[in-house]
């Protein structure tokens, strides 16, 4: 740990050699749920009591390797995490563990999701200037579906521009029945009137959306989003991917943008394949849990990053 806070000393002025580059990250932390029961929430199979058994030194275990990937990714300028129990969780990570150091503030959704899973935004303000946030909800009830996440949506100041962050988490496709599909529609009316009302502005969209490239969830966006990911599920390679279920790889987290922000972008945005984040004998994600077995890992989906460059 010793090692890990003096690389978070050395790496927190880079955000002010390097200027208006910065670095943009997105990650699915797997069920990152603190160890303390919340009212309404069915959070039960992450409590000490569980048949999971997920307790304090399991709990900390996962923030610190957290921690450690982030240094790792050398502090992105803005994170946005996925599957974030609640404020707890992200307090712990940026005041309580090594990441102190980099001066992370955070912003975090309380939604109306059944386990309580919530939506953050990790970000650095010397480098963006919050300005404003809220959490965007979607109208499940009214149409008698299942509660899901909220999307949050940051816009502050970068350099002398205005940058639009939203992060988002897509209901999971595991059950692709008519109400699933509809759950799924509904968010992308969410995140359309969002776009609508940013129109010709800098927008960063990102976080899982439970959809490969190429999926007709994304041509919905297609004039006023670019995705940033390497290549097209068609030409991909086999070994490439945050995702990995039966037996193969692919994109279920994406960074994109919008036209007027796409020609800073540096390159590519690429996964982070860390060793600690990869089961070594298959190099796949190092999952926390199989089932109710703990296998130690930090999460089931690898982190995504991208360099902007805003002069």
């Amino acid at each position: 740990m010793r090692i890990l806070f003096v690389a978070l000393v050395l790496f927190a002025p880079m955000f002010l050699v390097h200027g208006q580059v910065f670095r943009v990250a997105t990650w699915n932390l797997e069920n990152a749920f603190d160890t303390v029961h919340d009212v309404g929430k069915d959070d039960y199979e992450f409590l000490p009591s569980s048949e999971r058994k997920w307790h304090g030194g399991r709990y900390w275990r996962k923030l610190r390797g957290i921690t450690q990937t982030i240094a790792a990714m050398e502090l992105p300028a803005l994170i946005g995490v996925q599957e974030v129990e609640n404020d707890t969780v992200l307090r712990d990570l940026t005041r309580r563990t090594a990441l102190w150091s980099a001066r992370y503030r955070y912003l975090v959704t309380d939604s109306p999701d059944e386990r309580g899973v919530d939506v953050g935004l990790l970000y650095n303000p010397k480098v963006f200037s919050l300005i404003e946030w809220k959490s965007l909800s979607v109208p499940a009830k009214k149409y008698g579906l299942r509660s899901t996440r909220d999307m949050l949506l940051a816009s502050g100041i970068v350099g002398d521009d205005t940058l639009h962050v939203c992060v988002v988490h897509f209901p999971s496709r595991r059950n692709d029945d008519e109400a699933t599909r509809r759950l799924r529609s509904l968010v992308s009316d969410v995140l359309a009137n969002v776009l609508d009302s940013l129109k010709g502005k800098n927008v960063i969209v990102m976080g899982d959306f439970n959809a490969e490239v190429g999926d007709e969830l994304f041509s919905r966006f297609s004039t006023s989003l670019y995705s940033l990911l390497p290549q097209s599920k068609k030409n991909s390679n086999k070994v490439r991917g945050t995702y990995y279920f039966r037996g193969i790889w692919g994109y279920l987290d994406h960074i994109l943008v919008s036209p007027q922000l796409l020609p800073f972008v540096k390159g590519n945005a690429m996964e982070c394949r860390f060793l600690w984040l990869l089961r070594t004998k298959k190099q796949i994600p190092h999952r926390t849990y199989g089932g109710k077995n703990y296998l130690g890992g930090l999460s089931d989906h690898l982190p995504l990053v991208v360099d902007i460059d805003m002069k």
